[in-house]
């Protein structure tokens, strides 16, 4: 009713109004698909009290967890009238340590930090010694930097370069895992609406610039907040007032296209997402387990630090590597550069830690070369082919370094034996992970014209044509084959199924002013189906042709629900979700072999 007789001057209303109808549309789809294989638990003391602990970041290994808290520890708290109200004290930055399994007593994190003014923390590096802070100086609102330092952490600076903006706001961030995009929010000129989510680079001289808005896609004309991007390097998470939200912020997670933008976001479902806000999540590296803050009936406090066993979110494919480095047995701090080996290029640098000698890092499939370098200018090298994994896997390395170069011999494991081991274990070799990803027949069969191999493990996400990682994986190894068969000219299938959402396709034909009629969904559905798989097709292709393969020996096509190999529904109408399975598929044929 207040929509319809709203005037001009109510815009603002009626867009609130609007949105408000929209998240109640939302709430009934979401709440309505509960996933129950997500399980929310408040980590309750000792990190967790009557007052305030909020904004949590972890590093990879999960062993660190530093978060904001505001109440009667607060520095400066002593010189205030006490009180039950946490927002009577000025934020301070805590931290904890997991031991056996458990998170230790919060400290503060010490007075290089800590001010009698505000002092958020809201990002960690993967190895947990990079910690970015958001602070209020003069009515700015901007965002500083401190680094770890053996057991001490420096004061923080400001970020330099174009991230703080005088006539803005910028209160949150997400380092990349190799340190050299650093993704954050902001209220500034020139955005899509609200706060906005942008990625910056890192120059040669320590400051950020390039800055871009990650676009529509992510972006929308409300606030979308709380970058949190995972030691995966392709998955970005964050909060939003926008998308399907279905009530204040919701979080949501989208995957790099491969060309520097982003996919079409995707909520993470109830009971994450409620009808409160939610956000500051934030994943381990292993994907299991996720954390963020909130309040309501389950807060034992103002705002709690909640849990998330994630037995419903995508798990990452990447390497966590990690263990000390070591100068004549004892800790030893490092700078430890990392090359990928088929670009020659410098993916990242690195530091073990000064007094403990510990180092961690994440890597995502390749082939990579290590080059410890110590102060007094010692250096060992190691390399490990992680260009077929398929899954997350925890790399245990020490580098040992002798003054004695007799002694190198002492050194441990190289990589590569580790990650055998490891691999090993799940009973798998390099050799049959190529088996178990790839189809052998197609190096087995000859690639005569006409011949049809379906391709393995090539996924999507849902309703979307981006590609999932293990596709990519996969699909390196096609380029491999592709460019040893350099005769043949093939085609690139994709295929649906034929399923129907029929609340959805009633909605569609309301909005449109169209009656609904079965017929008239199955033609708007098949027609949807090949437009879907034409651009599943066509992103696989792109992805060959940026790995080298010319655009000339390939051609993309979506044959939708036109050719399934097994039955969509059994014999009693029932669905046939295996059937439906083996009909959603890549495929390529040879059209030309010389």
């Amino acid at each position: 009713m207040f929509i319809t007789r709203a005037t001009k001057e109510d815009i603002d209303q009626k867009n609130k109004a609007s949105q408000m109808i929209v998240n109640c549309q939302n709430a009934k789809e979401i709440l309505a698909d509960t996933i129950t294989q997500n399980v929310i638990i408040n980590i309750k003391y000792p990190v967790n009290s009557q007052y305030s602990e909020y904004v949590p970041v972890i590093s990879a290994d999960e062993s660190v967890m530093i978060f904001t808290y505001r109440g009667v520890k607060s520095k400066g708290a002593d010189e205030i009238e006490l009180s039950m109200d946490a927002e009577a004290y000025s934020e301070d930055v805590f931290i904890s340590y997991k031991k056996n399994n458990d998170w230790t007593e919060p400290v503060s994190i010490g007075d290089n930090i800590n001010t009698k003014a505000h002092d958020a923390a809201i990002a960690l590096s993967v190895d947990g010694q990079t910690l970015f802070i958001y602070k209020t100086d003069n009515g700015k609102n901007d965002i500083y930097v401190s680094h770890l330092k053996g057991d001490d952490w420096t004061k923080p600076s400001k970020l330099r370069g174009d991230i703080n903006h005088n006539k803005s706001w910028e209160g949150s961030c997400s380092l990349s895992a190799n340190g050299k995009i650093l993704y954050f929010a902001s209220d500034r000129e020139g955005g899509l609406g609200g706060r906005d989510i942008y990625k910056a680079d890192l120059q040669a001289d320590g400051s950020w610039e390039n800055v871009v808005n990650l676009g529509p896609n992510v972006n929308t004309a409300y606030n979308d907040d709380d970058p949190f991007i995972h030691p995966d390097n392709i998955t970005l998470y964050f909060s939003s007032e926008g998308h399907t939200s279905i009530g204040g912020y919701d979080i949501f997670s989208t995957v790099s296209d491969g060309y520097g933008g982003f996919g079409e976001p995707k909520n993470l479902g109830y009971p994450i997402n409620t009808i409160d806000d939610n956000r500051y999540f934030v994943l381990a590296a292993d994907g299991k387990t996720g954390y963020y803050s909130g309040g309501g009936d389950n807060s034992i406090g103002e705002q709690d630090i909640f849990k998330i066993i994630t037995g419903k979110i995508e798990k990452p494919v990447l390497a966590l590597l990690l263990g000390k480095v070591y100068f004549n047995d004892v800790p030893t701090g490092s700078i430890m550069n990392l090359y990928k080996q088929v670009e020659g290029e410098l993916e990242g640098t690195f530091v073990s830690n000064a007094e403990t000698g510990k180092y961690v890092m994440a890597l995502t499939p390749g082939i990579y070369e290590i080059e410890v370098e110590l102060e007094s200018g010692e250096i060992v090298t190691d390399s490990v082919r992680l260009d077929q994994i398929t899954e997350y896997v925890v790399l245990h390395k020490d580098f040992r370094i002798y003054s004695d170069s007799n002694l190198i011999a002492q050194n441990d494991a190289s990589l590569q034996s580790i990650l055998d081991a490891e691999l090993k274990k799940e009973g798998k070799t390099i050799d049959t992970l190529f088996t178990d990803n790839i189809d052998a027949d197609i190096e087995l069969k000859p690639m005569d014209e006409g011949r049809t191999f379906t391709l393995n493990n090539i996924e999507y996400d849902f309703d979307k044509s981006t590609l999932r990682p293990a596709s990519k994986i996969e699909l390196d190894r096609l380029a491999i084959i592709l460019k040893e068969q350099k005769g043949i000219k093939v085609e690139i299938s994709s295929h649906t199924d034929a399923k129907r959402n029929v609340e959805m396709a009633k909605r569609a034909f309301k909005q449109r002013g169209q009656t609904y009629t079965k017929e008239a969904h199955d033609k708007m559905s098949k027609k949807y189906n090949n437009r879907l798989s034409q651009r599943r097709a066509q992103s696989v292709v792109n992805y060959l042709i940026k790995k080298g393969i010319p655009k000339a020996r390939l051609v993309a096509t979506g044959y939708g629900e036109e050719k399934p190999i097994a039955d969509n529904v059994m014999a009693d109408g029932s669905d046939n979700p295996e059937g439906r399975q083996k009909n959603r598929r890549t495929e390529f044929k040879v059209l030309e072999s010389k």
